[in-house]
């Protein structure tokens, strides 16, 4: 009976793992190299793992008819105690299984590395696209174009594309399921994911890492364009002219270090409600305090799609840089300290 339970509880994780937790076969639904090629691996693994799981079911189920209390005729056997063919099966397939998952592994780590640029699949030139995680948004800089979005990601087709991502925050994770792997965004660090959509489309991105009360808001959708429709969409922004296809999308001017920072002047912290809810002696100052409580620290809903025409140059390094100073304060402090002790050994 445990062994049909944990079969069961096995399937339902396969059944999860298809749906990528957002009800459409994600897993068997990819529209990029990259993801196809890990979606493959997943399913080899999964139909290996079935090897066992199919028929422990169909054994367990098969074991409690037959030697059940009302079937005479089954074997009993008090004085039973060792089976070769038995040790060789239960130990000989989950080893062959396992070493087959291993090589498996081996290989696509190397083959589908997400430091491994596309080249093999575009002649293409790779877009470079900037990734900063804030609280609880996404923020994409183009520095070629020098352009940037807040929520939104658009790329062109048949193109690679070179995501550098960092966090402006707490660690989270980056993830596009029909494109790509999720990959870890992290304060003070560059992280790299290159992808390629085989297909104009729009898939969902999502941080798939717990960082926080906005987890939940921060999603985005990833917009697959031809070359053509991508040049002008860049060009529309470059020109403060928005999208025709998102009207509802802010267009601002530069998106610059202090701007970049002030997206988040809007989130009150626990700390701050509290001290609203203590600090209320209105009846209207109470019921503002209130709501605040009510809605939480940060907004039920994502943050807007924003649009920035320009971008201040060095934008992503000054977010890396910003978690470096006391890297290079202890850099330089220690490099201070050795030239004081070689001037006093002269």
């Amino acid at each position: 009976m445990r062994q049909t339970i944990l079969a069961v509880l096995s399937l339902s994780v396969i059944s999860a793992l298809l749906s990528g937790c957002g009800g459409d076969l994600v897993l068997l639904n990819s529209k990029g190299p990259v993801a196809a090629g890990q979606s493959g691996l997943m399913m080899t693994a999964i139909y290996l793992m079935l090897l066992v799981v199919i028929p422990s079911i169909i054994m367990a189920l098969w074991f409690g008819w037959k030697y059940r209390a009302s079937n005479k005729d089954a074997d009993y056997k008090p004085t039973w105690a060792h089976s070769t063919a038995i040790e060789i099966v239960v130990w000989g397939v989950p080893i062959i299984i396992i070493a087959i998952l291993a090589w498996m592994a081996w290989w696509g780590s190397h083959q589908y590395d997400p430091y491994k640029p596309l080249d093999a699949e575009s002649d293409k030139k790779p877009v470079d696209v900037q990734v900063i995680a804030e609280p609880f948004k996404w923020v994409f800089v183009y520095p070629e174009q020098k352009i940037a979005t807040v929520n939104e990601l658009r790329i062109p087709e048949q193109t690679p594309v070179h995501f550098h991502i960092t966090s402006d925050f707490t660690m989270t994770s980056f993830f596009i399921p029909q494109l790509a792997g999720q990959i870890y965004a992290m304060a003070g660090m560059q992280t790299h994911l290159h992808v390629l959509a085989n297909e104009v489309g729009i898939f969902r991105g999502f941080a798939s890492n717990y960082n926080g009360f906005g987890f939940s808001q921060m999603h985005f959708k990833a917009h697959s364009l031809t070359e053509a429709d991508f040049k002008k969409w860049v060009s529309d922004i470059q020109a403060g002219k928005g999208n025709e296809n998102n009207t509802s999308a802010e267009q601002k001017g530069t998106l610059d270090f202090a701007t970049l920072q002030s997206l988040r002047d809007g989130e009150r912290s626990h700390h701050q409600i509290e001290a609203m809810l203590m600090d209320a002696r209105t009846p209207k100052q109470k019921e503002i305090a209130e709501e605040a409580e009510r809605m939480g620290p940060y907004p039920t809903k994502p943050y807007p799609v924003t649009y920035y025409s320009s971008v201040e140059p060095d934008l992503f390094k000054k977010v890396i840089n910003k978690y470096m100073s006391n890297y290079h304060g202890a850099q330089g402090s220690s490099q201070a300290n050795m030239q004081h002790a070689a001037s006093a050994g002269e």
